[in-house]
């Protein structure tokens, strides 16, 4: 099973979240903690993957030596990439 660590960014997109998005991110980070691999998707260009929530994305680094999900940046999908 994979830990969850959130940057001071991500926690900060977090914070800004409404209740019911935040209760969907919680619910679905919960999830993947036994098989990310099974609903991440690659980034091109990055060595960072995306999970889709709803119209949201959350932007992931996988840390296999440590067995550690990175959060980076969560956001809507129109600007998260920006």
């Amino acid at each position: 099973m994979y830990d969850i660590v959130f940057t001071k960014k991500a926690a900060n997109d977090f914070d800004f979240l409404t209740t019911e998005i935040k209760n969907r991110v919680v619910r679905v980070l919960t999830r993947i903690r036994i098989k990310p691999y099974r609903y991440l998707r690659k980034l091109a260009g990055t060595d960072a993957f995306r999970l889709r929530v709803s119209d949201y994305r959350i932007i992931i680094d996988v840390d296999e030596r440590k067995r550690t999900l990175v959060i980076l940046r969560i956001g809507h999908r129109k600007n998260i990439y920006d």
